[in-house]
């Protein structure tokens, strides 16, 4: 019934044509229309909250308002851990609930908690966020603008420039950095209120109560309403200049008389540096679920049509340009796929012949446009991931269309017409390509259930395989038989010199098998000594285990940190210095550099603590500079000479973006903020000890120091002053203080209007001789207050109600990350740590131990799998056990080259490697013993069998193991060949992530392929020989017995 089923399907030539040439289209289209991104667009199941209460330190808002939301946020059903920040003024929350919760309305799920607590919570409290984030976030566009021009022109462009962006449908924000508020400023001038003998409070009153808006009725008479209307609030600053301060006879002594009034800008609280010049800086946010190529070609458009338009010196830049890397590294990735197919089609129409080889070649990138066409309908997006996917698929594809091929040309050369040998090659090997289809997704299907937010990541990668092996049986059994009986030579055409006869390499193989399998003992003994002597070399001579391999940085940032109470000034030095260093760099291009103020709010920052500013730095060309590493080796040094503070330069690298800011991090809790800093410390004292560990810190809070006005409330109730007055008049002597707002006509927003006093006297010293009216005369603020200094904490954190410190630290050149947590794992389980405090390891050591799980249990589920598949393939269980076999014989290569190259083992990339040696492996030993079944039935010889069964299979297995080593070589050796550009690299960025998987195949399936070619066909005889030795032995004992008796 499947050989009448698959002669109808295969007849129907046109049909399948027809069908063939739709799929390539649409497949085109799909490629052409794929939303791409760097990363796969993941849902992170968290909330953000972001509450506000002006007045409070932060540890009154830890009191008030964090310690009681947490009560009620702790009760939330699928909840994972809250993060929580006190600041000034300021709480943030970081909700995390589980990855597999079923609740689509988290952000109103908290809202409403909230809500509910608000009887525990102060009336004055604002809250001013509750938002969902996903992935997106974390996707954000950086542009300096810049140019030698006044301010006014800069932030006017800047304006129209966040104007336009915002209007792109892509975008959800545009926050300008540098921007300096526009404000009308009051300059009292203590000289001449002291000759008018006119105190603060004096002008501070007049100005508070002359803007304001006042209420006068109306009046009705008997034919209408009149609204009766005083203007209170100020119009124009000039009407604030001619304010009257003090009438006396025929005098009216004026604001302006006593201060400068004028409109100008607020000190800068950030600065900003781009290429060496003052600039502002723009940040475009992207939204969620859009195409960033798309996001940033339209960010780009607008730049461009505005170029010019403002002023020809102001000049835009973007920084860090992800669109460039994520073109970059998709083109090199799908250079890679191309070039592999490249090399596949030439071998395998080299072996088998141009018709041959064309129908084997084209089949592969038909199933990429199949798979992708099916990928695009999922709602899946095109991003590094499905490329990794579409190259560890690469060596998977290969062998169904060789087996077919291959089966069908050997039918021609004993005379069956063209359509029927590929009707028959997809008839008999049907089975057998399924089965390994099957097997090699049960190898991946385990791993689409990797748990946590790096799984949403990384199984993006086996879904993939998954879509383009089932796309590939289609093509394989289908589409491939039918263009094959089209395209291929007629079995009438062929010649004498188209029929292959055994060469000297086949007659060599049949050789050394025919003896092989005449001493299977042997070959198994030697099999498990070189596993084993394989096994002990790599536990002793291995390079360690890395979680992701480590590539190389195109940008990079610098992180300058600096702790103490810093003024804004102070920090525009610090990062003024460090962008002096990175301007002189001739291997740095566009760069923008901007302070970072304390009281931010960005609850997903792996920033350190004391950050007070960050630079965003382009490295020109890669072959126009030295190799990224020692590059940034090089800044750090110039970086390490800067005194005062400390700058720290990163590359932004692929894997950095994934495992985070440093190689280890420990964390800290407990309830006890005494308890707490003690056993951190403990903790640091014993990182510092350790030989391979470096850059020991523990992110501690940011202090300083805050000076106290403790008013004396006798003394203001005895002179009849407040203590609002007090504080304002003390807010004015430092920072300057608000008195109100004015709308001017020339611009849509409100400027506010503040009193200063002159720079030279805005000091603490300056502050106590400062009068203010009583009712027994003006009187100095040092009357009612005492000042003294106490330390702050800038910010409190905490995890799920507890405190939380970090320990974090880096691995030295020369040691292994993974080596260094295994040796703090150990030191903790031994290590006597007050029970009241929790200390465990996090960040990469987490993800790894937990992946590292995960892989165990997900490849002992895909053995179990591959078992039932196998045995219901076969019902026999040896050759079921034979076939599970061979995967523990191509991890031997795997470790072989590992030792070779002494590269460490990547736990996804390597490990991923060996899933897809697997999958090879088995399908290469399911054709071959399925085979071997086929001809068993007709032959009674079984060594006879076993050599013809092997014989039929070397072609397509060696085939199949040349074209996927030759495919995945460049990417091994780290060769790229753009084929468009015809230009050809090496070491670029993107082939470091690759290599550990290109050579785990290689190294795999090279020595997979001797053992399916020589242990699995002896094997096969091993049963009858033991029975043939144990039969042997029965008949000499009962001759020994027999004898005996007779005697």
């Amino acid at each position: 019934m499947l050989r009448n089923i698959l002669s109808a399907i295969l007849l129907r030539k046109k049909t399948i044509s027809t069908l063939l040439l739709m799929i390539i289209l649409l497949g085109v289209i799909s490629y052409l229309t794929f939303p791409k991104e760097e990363m796969p667009e993941i849902d992170l199941k968290t909330v953000a909250v972001i509450i506000k209460y002006d007045g409070m330190s932060a540890n009154e808002i830890e009191k008030l308002i964090v310690e009681p939301i947490e009560r009620e946020l702790m009760a939330l059903k699928d909840l994972d851990e809250i993060i929580s920040i006190s600041k000034d003024n300021i709480a943030s929350f970081m909700v995390s609930f589980k990855l597999d919760t079923e609740n689509d309305s988290l952000a109103k799920l908290v809202r409403n908690t909230i809500s509910d607590a608000n009887d525990k919570l102060p009336r004055e409290m604002e809250i001013i966020e509750v938002k969902e984030y996903d992935s997106s976030m974390f996707s954000r566009i950086y542009i300096g603008l810049y140019g030698n021009v006044p301010y006014e022109v800069l932030l006017k462009a800047a304006n129209s420039y966040k104007d336009s962006l915002e209007k792109i449908g892509n975008v959800t924000e545009v926050d300008i950095k540098g921007e300096r508020e526009e404000i009308i400023k009051i300059t009292l001038d203590p000289t001449l209120l002291q000759k008018y003998k006119i105190n603060i409070s004096d002008v501070y009153n007049a100005l508070k109560s002359y803007n304001n808006i006042v209420p006068a009725g109306a009046l009705t008479d008997d034919n209408a309403d009149f609204s009766v209307k005083i203007p209170g609030l100020y119009q124009n600053y000039r009407q604030i200049k001619n304010l009257p301060i003090n009438a006396n006879d025929n005098f009216t002594l004026s604001l302006g008389d006593i201060a400068e009034v004028k409109r100008s800008y607020d000190r800068s609280k950030n600065t900003v540096i781009v290429n060496g010049q003052p600039a502002l800086s723009l940040e475009v946010s992207r939204k969620s679920g859009t195409n960033v190529l798309d996001t940033y070609k339209f960010v780009k458009n607008v730049l461009k049509e505005n170029d010019g338009k403002f002023h020809p010196l102001i000049k835009t830049v973007i920084v860090d340009d992800e669109s460039t890397e994520i073109k970059q590294r998709i083109e090199s990735s799908e250079n890679t796929v191309i070039t592999a197919v490249i090399l596949v089609m030439i071998i395998v129409i080299a072996a088998l012949g141009i018709r041959s080889g064309l129908i084997v070649g084209l089949s592969i990138p038909t199933t990429y446009l199949f798979s992708i066409l099916i990928l695009d309908y999922m709602g899946m997006t095109y991003n590094l991931m499905t490329v990794f996917g579409l190259i560890l698929a690469v060596g998977l594809l290969v062998d169904g269309p060789i087996v077919i091929t291959e089966f069908a040309r050997a039918e021609q050369e004993r005379g069956v017409r063209r359509r029927d040998s590929y009707i028959n090659s997809s008839y008999n090997m049907f089975w057998p390509i399924i089965a390994s289809a099957l097997t090699t997704i049960a190898a991946f299907f385990p791993l689409l259930f990797w748990p946590e937010m790096l799984g949403q990541w990384l199984r993006v990668i086996p879904l993939t395989v998954i879509v383009v092996l089932s796309t590939s049986l289609i093509v394989t059994l289908i589409f491939l038989p039918a263009m094959g009986s089209m395209i291929e030579r007629k079995t009438s055409q062929m010649s004498n010199e188209n029929i292959r006869r055994d060469n000297i390499f086949i007659n060599t193989y049949e050789n050394l098998l025919s003896k092989a399998i005449t001493k299977p003992i042997t070959v198994l003994i030697m099999t498990l000594i070189t596993f084993t002597a394989v096994i002990m070399l790599y536990s002793k001579f291995n390079s360690g285990v890395i979680f992701f391999p480590n590539d190389k940085a195109a940008t990079a940032r610098v992180e300058v940190m600096a702790r103490g109470n810093l003024s804004p000034t102070e920090t525009g030095s610090y990062i003024t210095e460090v962008s002096n260093i990175i301007n002189a760099n001739p291997y740095v291009g566009n760069y923008v550099a901007n302070t970072i103020s304390r009281n931010r709010i960005w609850l997903f920052d792996d920033s350190p603590t004391d950050i007070v500013g960050r630079v965003w730095l382009d490295l020109v060309p890669i072959d126009q500079r030295p190799d990224s590493d020692i590059l940034l080796s090089d800044i750090q040094k110039d970086l390490n000479k800067l005194n005062g503070f400390q700058a720290r330069i990163k590359g932004n690298t692929y894997s950095s973006s994934i495992i985070g800011p440093k190689d280890i991090e420990i964390e800290v809790t407990a309830k006890d903020k005494r308890l707490i800093n003690q056993v951190a410390q403990i903790v640091r004292d014993e990182l510092i000890k350790f030989e391979g560990v470096k850059d020991v810190e523990i992110k501690y809070p940011v202090t300083g120091i805050e000076w106290l006005y403790d008013i004396d409330r006798k003394e203001t109730s005895k002179y009849d002053v407040s203590v609002q007055s007090i504080g304002a008049i003390i807010n004015l002597a430092t920072t300057g203080t608000k008195i109100g707002t004015i709308r001017p006509a020339d611009t849509d927003k409100e400027l506010d209007i503040k009193l200063y006093l002159p720079d030279d006297l805005r000091t603490l010293d300056e502050v106590k001789n400062i009068f203010i009216n009583t009712n027994r005369g003006p009187l100095p603020i040092s009357e009612f207050v005492t000042q003294k200094p106490k330390n702050k904490i800038f910010s409190i954190g905490k995890k799920n109600a507890e405190r939380i410190l970090i320990v974090d630290a880096n691995t030295k050149n020369g040691f292994n990350t993974a080596e260094n947590i295994d040796k703090i794992r150990t030191w903790l389980s031994e290590a006597n740590i007050p029970i009241e405090a929790n200390v465990k390891l996090v960040g990469e050591a987490e993800d790894s131990e937990g992946s590292l799980i995960f892989v165990f249990s997900a490849f002992g589920t895909a053995l179990l799998l591959m078992f039932i598949i196998l045995i219901s393939l076969f019902n026999n269980f040896y050759h079921t056990f034979l076939i599970l076999f061979s995967i523990a014989l191509s991890t031997t290569g795997i470790f072989v080259g590992l030792i070779i190259l002494q590269m460490p083992f990547s736990g996804v990339m390597t490990g991923l490697g060996i899933v897809a040696c697997t999958g090879i492996v088995v399908n290469n030993n399911i054709i071959l013993i399925d085979s071997y079944r086929k001809i068993r039935k007709n032959e009674s010889d079984k060594m006879k069998s076993i050599l013809l069964a092997a014989k039929s299979r070397i072609r397509p297995i060696f085939l199949t193991t040349v074209t996927t080593v030759f495919g995945l070589l460049p990417s091994a050796l780290q060769i790229s060949v753009d084929v468009f550009d015809r230009t050809l690299s090496y070491k670029s960025p993107e082939t470091y992530f690759v290599q550990p998987l290109a050579w785990a195949i290689v190294f795999g399936l090279s020595f997979a392929t001797v053992a399916t070619l020589f242990v699995t066909p002896s094997l096969l005889a091993l049963p009858d020989r033991l029975k043939s030795i144990f039969t042997r032995k029965n008949i000499n004992s009962a001759t020994k017995v027999l004898s005996s008796e007779t005697l």
